[in-house]
């Protein structure tokens, strides 16, 4: 049997756009003499659909979107993943066997997370749990989305189909792949893993749809990040392939791939962002170039009275490194303004409120470019000081995407050497000189935070591996610091409520529950 392994980028409830790009996909797989093609989870609705599903308006245009792809299955099998609407039952999350303009078969997802909390999902009969569908003489066990992390059992298949939409999450591949060579082996059958692709929303989709055999060894895979389909013979002769080695290139790609499917999907073209001669901004400025073309991308540079010359070369040395376009407006005559009507004179006092104002004009100055010029502002912030409000409302966090936002500042630093592998694209100094907001006389972020090291190591686990305050003392930190810390983090969530989307790659997916802005819990 030839089966063709379709990772797809849907936009999300563009019912009309994703039938006709599986239509093409069918076609395709068609005309290579495929006798099965399949399709990653809900690839009809596009992941995740989130409150779209609770419109009966989606739901009908849905079945009509089906409809409209069963007509051309004549000849091959189509499994596709799609919300199917139970009368009795409710809404779940399927995969259809379609062959021949006819639904011949479906089983259902047995947890579905489309409306935001779990649904416990009855078994539908014959065709979920452990029963498997039949198709041309062979026994497939079909298996929707994590559900393939289960205990069930599937005796006397003939080959294992795991589709999914399983957002991207750096560093987590070789753990997922093993999970997928422990069911394989577990069952002594192929497995078929076809998961989407793109960006959707603040969550990325890697792909690597794969083929394992028996043993758990790779036979077929896509490429990561990329829209594509893989053709693989059951019963044929594939040599093992050596398995894919994630690196920091795949977070890059990740974020680049979010980015442009941001502006893509929503029929952006152009960005600006503000460029400060720092390593967070310098990074945005290269993640823009990569995803939009360096033709649709504006820097500008705003210095004030504390911008340092270095600052200034950094941020041209850039642009011109990039190809972007670069602009500098200087504020110091606006924060003059701002200083003689609230202080009676252009005399600075020193306070936080005059840090603040300059942070709010910069941000102003680009959100006017943005709606003059139609361009979208990317804010340049990340997840270290996101997480600890360590930003400017209205300021420096002005803006439609983040898309360093849940990247840790250590890794920033790592991510920029991956973009300077091969020449000098961010400046050597933009990487080696103390981080600075450069809002006061002399001032670094260490001023104010931990250093960045120490502070990436808590966060990381408070938020990526669950520990207590007192789990994370116990790993030799020091409980005042580790109670600041978290402090910093629930004091700072009425910031994050109004911050823009952040790509989402680095932060567990099922740790993204926020915090209650009001509340009395404190750390001692």
């Amino acid at each position: 049997m030839r089966i063709a392994l379709v990772q797809l980028n849907p936009i999300v409830g563009d019912l009309k756009g994703n039938a006709l790009k599986i239509i093409e996909f069918i076609e395709k797989a068609r005309s290579l003499n495929c006798d099965l093609v399949v399709f990653p989870e809900l690839s009809l609705v596009g992941y995740p659909p989130q409150g779209l599903l609770r419109l009966k308006d989606v739901i009908r245009d849905c079945q009509a979107a089906l409809r409209q792809v069963v007509e051309h299955t004549d000849g091959i099998g189509v499994l596709l993943g799609t919300a199917l609407q139970d009368d009795k039952k409710g809404l779940y999350s399927a995969a259809l066997l379609i062959e021949n303009r006819e639904v011949v078969g479906y089983t259902a997802k047995r947890k579905l997370k489309v409306l935001g909390v779990f649904d416990e999902a009855c078994y539908f009969e014959p065709f979920c749990g452990t029963d498997s569908l039949a198709f041309r003489g062979y026994k497939l066990a079909v298996v929707v989305g994590d559900d393939v992390w289960g205990d069930a059992e599937y005796r006397g298949v003939d080959l294992i189909i795991n589709i999914s939409a399983s957002p991207y999450r750096y560093g987590q591949f070789k753990w997922h792949n093993d999970i997928l060579v422990r069911v394989a082996k577990k069952i002594g059958a192929p497995l078929v893993y076809v998961n989407q692709v793109g960006g959707n929303d603040d969550l990325v989709f890697a792909g690597t749809s794969r083929v394992l055999n028996e043993k758990g060894q790779c036979m077929v895979q896509a490429q990561p990040f990329v829209e594509e389909m893989v053709v693989f013979d059951l019963g044929g002769v594939h040599c093992p392939l050596p398995c894919l080695q994630e690196d920091i290139s795949w977070l890059y790609k990740a974020l680049v791939l979010g980015v442009r499917d941001y502006f893509s999907k929503n029929g952006f073209k152009k960005a600006v962002l503000g460029l400060s001669g720092g390593v967070d901004s310098a990074l945005v400025a290269c993640i823009m170039a990569d995803a939009l073309g360096r033709e649709n991308v504006l820097g500008v540079y705003m210095p004030s009275r504390y911008s340092s010359e270095h600052s200034r070369q950094d941020a041209q040395t850039l642009a011109e490194n990039l190809g972007i376009q670069y602009r500098v407006i200087p504020i110091e005559d606006i924060f003059k303004e701002y200083l003689t009507v609230f202080n009676g004179s252009p005399s600075p006092v020193g306070d936080v409120a005059e840090e603040n104002v300059q942070a709010r004009i910069r941000g102003n100055l680009l959100m006017f470019i943005a709606n003059r010029e139609g361009r979208v502002l990317v804010s340049t912030s990340n997840r270290s000081e996101a997480s600890v409000g360590y930003a400017t409302i209205y300021g420096d966090m002005c803006g439609g995407l983040a898309p360093i936002a849940d990247i840790p500042k250590t890794v920033v630093y790592d991510v920029c050497s991956y973009v300077n592998r091969d020449r000098e694209v961010i400046p050597h100094n933009t990487l080696i000189k103390p981080p600075s907001a450069e809002l006061r006389p002399n001032q670094k972020d260490q001023d104010s935070l931990p250093p960045y090291d120490v502070l990436d190591a808590v966060l990381s686990m408070y938020i990526d591996d669950g520990l207590s305050a007192d789990e994370i003392v116990a790993r030799g930190y020091d409980r005042l610091l580790v109670c600041n810390i978290l402090n910093m983090v629930q004091r700072s969530e009425y910031k994050r409520r109004q911050a823009p989307l952040a790509i989402r790659v680095f932060s567990p997916i099922e740790k993204a529950g926020r915090n209650p802005v009001v509340h009395g819990y404190r750390w001692e």
